[in-house]
């Protein structure tokens, strides 16, 4: 117990609470600037186990915000999950990792959610909060969501329970172009590190004391950058489609596409049909792919430079990423076309 020496003579964790970190699982969906951060800071704190889902891999881009990656990550492009959880298991070998290179979707959230003690947002875009806040309700485990842009950092706890609720807030997804993204407004390494610490100091509160409901409802906003920082309480929606009427459409494949660009870069992820048949093969594919030209094979992906302008990332559970294209309707005819339906 020495190594958590420090954080257990502060009074309002103490060894109980820590205690109650041990016995914890927390999920960190997103190993970007937040995640990363977040993850790191729990995993430094000893929770017991550590679940890492993201579907990217490191670029050149992630590493001036991005914790637990190296120029050799962004060198091979290695999965955000799998580079994340080696760092972890660096920095405290006593815990548990586990990696999930993997989309986060409506078809596997609530499986890759199971048994958490607490789900913690490092995504990148609201359809993937609004599934997670579906998840967290239908599941009722408390999440916690942040977010930063420019130099903005925001943060808010859900208690997974009652309202208030991220859609009590936000009942349909806005029209594109309407709030502000990375791409748009860029963001600084320090509003990300910022939220992540409050992030994960929410998450250790929530553990140690095994309650969120004290947390739960306020929005916080902190600009480092402009030295600005406020609080403000969030009503319950009455009315609200997920804590109140306990209905789930996002888990049910509502606002679900099989195309999105992603957030950061210039490229589209495409999703393979659902279907009830095998696995995916990925080797069967990596064969099909060869015509492209020179293919680099790995255990979870291949990877194929085009003439045609772009690069394609094929993983083992079936989606491809488009690498130099930001038009999702070419990206899904080339999915078709060089991977299947």
């Amino acid at each position: 117990m020495d190594r958590y020496a420090r954080q257990t003579i502060f009074r309002p964790l103490g060894p109980d609470g820590q205690a109650r970190l041990g016995r914890a699982t927390v999920t960190v969906i997103g190993c970007g600037a937040l995640g990363t951060h977040s993850a790191e800071l729990l995993a430094r704190a000893g929770v017991g186990a550590v679940r890492l889902i993201d579907r990217d891999v490191v670029e050149w881009s992630n590493l001036h915000r991005q914790g637990g990656f190296e120029e050799s990550h962004a060198r091979d492009r290695a999965p955000k999950a799998d580079a994340l959880a080696a760092w972890l298991r660096r920095i405290n070998s006593t815990i548990r990792v586990e990696a999930h290179a993997v989309d986060f979707n409506f078809t596997n959230a609530l499986g890759l959610a199971e048994g958490s003690s607490l789900l913690v947002d490092g995504t990148d875009n609201l359809p993937a909060r609004f599934l997670l806040n579906d998840v967290s309700y239908r599941l009722g485990v408390p999440w916690i969501y942040a977010g930063a842009v420019g130099s903005a950092a925001h943060v808010q706890m859900f208690s997974g329970r009652n309202g208030p609720c991220l859609r009590c807030q936000m009942p349909e997804l806005p029209p594109p172009g309407v709030l502000g993204t990375c791409d748009t407004e860029g963001v600084i390494g320090p509003a990300a590190a910022v939220a992540a610490g409050w992030q994960a100091a929410l998450a250790l509160r929530v553990l140690a004391e095994g309650d969120a409901g004290p947390s739960a409802g306020v929005r916080v906003i902190l600009d480092p950058w402009n030295q600005r920082a406020r609080t403000s309480a969030v009503a319950a929606d009455p009315q609200c489609v997920v804590c109140a009427q306990r209905r789930f459409e996002v888990l049910e494949g509502r606002f679900a596409e099989r195309a999105t660009v992603l957030c950061g870069r210039s490229a589209v992820q495409v999703l393979p049909a659902q279907t009830s048949g095998a696995p995916f093969d990925l080797a069967a594919a990596a064969s099909r792919l060869r015509s492209l030209g020179p293919l680099e094979e790995k255990s979870r992906f291949v990877r194929v430079e085009s003439a045609e302008g772009f690069t394609l990332t094929l993983f083992a559970d079936g989606r491809a990423v488009f690498d130099g294209l930001t038009d999702t309707v070419r990206a899904r005819t080339l999915y078709s076309r060089f991977v299947g339906q």
